[in-house]
């Protein structure tokens, strides 16, 4: 899984270069959520607590939370999901934001080239 977290985390900075629209803090909350994700033992998808979030991510308010989310979402680097209980928390899912280069000369183990979706 640690291949996969820093797969995740090259490919978000390399996404991230090209996202004329992305400020601060859509790149901390992705950040924070990367981080819960790890906690969470790399599951496919998660519940966060939306303070949990905004503790992480230094934001103040559960309103610039939303926005950063709705964002995130928008540009495609997750996937949010309703919980049945709403106080619950929310569910989130990471967007895998790279594939592997099949021609890549290197062994299969390591992920040596990126191409971002």
């Amino acid at each position: 899984m640690r291949n996969n977290f820093v797969s995740l985390i090259d490919a978000f900075y390399a996404k991230m270069t090209r996202d004329l629209n992305i400020s601060p803090d859509h790149i901390a909350t992705y950040l924070a959520l990367v981080n819960l994700w790890t906690l969470n033992s790399y599951s496919p998808t998660f519940i966060i607590k939306p303070e949990e979030i905004i503790a992480y991510a230094k934001l103040e308010s559960f309103q610039e939370l939303r926005a950063c989310l709705k964002y995130l979402e928008k540009a495609k680097y997750i996937k949010t999901y309703s919980t049945r209980i709403p106080t619950n928390g929310i569910g989130i899912k990471l967007i895998s934001l790279y594939k592997i280069d099949k021609n890549s000369n290197q062994n299969n183990d390591r992920i040596t080239k990126y191409v971002i979706k």
